[in-house]
């Protein structure tokens, strides 16, 4: 038995090699062990909000189910959707969008990222990716044969995306620059200047720009509600492709919902791709997500207040531990402390909080190799836990 299942281990496509299991997953396994053995945890590892669907949309998608819409959407998408979809990018980018030719309904944000590489790259492509970034771009560029290259960023620049340290990394094989704003694991948010810098890389270069901007309307930076899109740059629209979805702003992460919005002619690729891979979103969730977009906004604005509070709590706290740094960060609901002095590995103190306090983290290693020396907190859990976890987080390191 162990002989076959050796010869059919060898039979894997090549491209597994370059795939690890998600570091993040693995911290949820650990954790649940834990809890099911009565142990409290503070949960800062969860990149999802703690907050339920608004009630509104889930009436939609019930009323939707109700009338029967239970059979293949359109590949693109149903057109209520792709309305509100279109008319919202127009008024955060200000550029006007067609719904009919650049708007695509995804299943999460994570297969318009993985769409648009299978879209793009040939086998050795190359793809321009942030350390420390959310680590499924690495995946996403190996599984469609393409080579991730790790763009390092730095804490004293806020993690923020350098186009001196980009321009460092691109060769003729270079095919794609991946930017997201505000971004996962750092909170860091791209300004106006260095998308511009960023831009003019991307156009020299005849670079696609994927730009994740899923966390666009969870900001804090200025009085504008949402951060600032690469697309809104004169030139980018040819060659920019938006990714977005439902999961974080409006707490729909198991509906399973994101879209993309790029120029016609690269729509029709990443639509060619997209009728071979998940076909369409269930019809009825996206008539409730249609209102998600369409309807009242009080509950955004309310979770965007909720985690600015929960913000101020986790950095302020962190910042009170001595030997403890952190960048400020300006978007999502993550911090990414640094803890690089007090002797251990990212993993060895994401094990420590976690076996030894109860404080369930991501290692910043699992974000690419920029981020060893730090941890992932998603403060995306109850005001009461943020002030919990900073106080046992504070207990742990001072017995080190």
């Amino acid at each position: 038995m162990k002989e076959n299942q050796s010869r059919i281990g060898n039979l894997g496509a090549q491209r597994l090699n370059e795939i690890a299991f998600s570091g993040i997953r693995k911290v949820f396994d650990t954790v649940r062990k834990l809890e099911s053995d009565g142990r409290d945890i503070i949960h800062w590892q969860i990149g999802r909000t703690d907050f339920d669907t608004p009630g509104h949309i889930k009436a939609a998608a019930i009323d939707s189910l109700n009338r029967g819409d239970v059979h293949y959407a359109p590949n693109r998408g149903v057109p209520a959707l792709r309305k509100a979809i279109a008319e919202q990018t127009a008024r955060e980018t200000g550029i006007d969008v067609a719904e009919d030719g650049q708007v695509i309904v995804m299943t999460g944000a994570n297969e318009g990222v993985l769409v648009s590489m299978l879209a793009f790259l040939n086998p050795g492509d190359e793809v321009l990716i942030p350390s420390p970034n959310w680590p499924h771009y690495k995946a996403c560029a190996s599984i469609a044969g393409g080579v991730p290259v790790e763009v390092d960023t730095k804490e004293e620049d806020r993690f923020a995306l350098s186009a001196e340290r980009v321009a460092e990394h691109i060769t003729p094989r270079t095919k794609i620059l991946c930017v997201t704003s505000p971004g996962n694991p750092t909170g860091c948010v791209q300004t106006k200047e260095t998308l511009q810098a960023l831009a003019n890389l991307a156009i020299e270069h005849n670079l696609i720009v994927v730009s994740d901007e899923i966390y666009n309307r969870i900001y804090f930076g200025d009085d504008a509600r949402t951060a600032a899109s690469i697309y809104s740059i004169p030139g980018m629209q040819e060659r920019t492709i938006i990714v977005n979805g439902f999961s974080k702003t409006y707490s729909m992460d198991g509906w399973r919902l994101g879209w993309t919005v790029a120029s016609p002619e690269v729509t029709l690729m990443l639509l060619k791709i997209r009728q071979y891979t998940t076909v369409c979103v269930s019809t009825f969730s996206q008539h409730g997500a249609a209102v998600g977009l369409t309807g009242d906004q009080a509950p955004v604005e309310e979770r965007v207040a909720a985690f600015a509070e929960r913000r101020s709590i986790i950095v302020e706290g962190l910042r009170s531990i001595p030997g403890v740094s952190v960048a400020e960060p300006l978007g999502a609901f993550y911090a990414f402390p640094n803890i690089g002095s007090f002797g251990k590995s990212s993993e060895e103190m994401a094990d420590y909080l976690l076996q030894e306090h109860g404080i369930a983290a991501v290692a910043g290693n699992v974000f690419g190799s920029a981020g060893e020396g730090f941890i992932r907190i998603a403060y995306s859990c109850s005001t009461d836990d943020c002030r919990r976890g900073i106080e046992r987080m504070a207990k742990a390191l001072a017995s080190l």
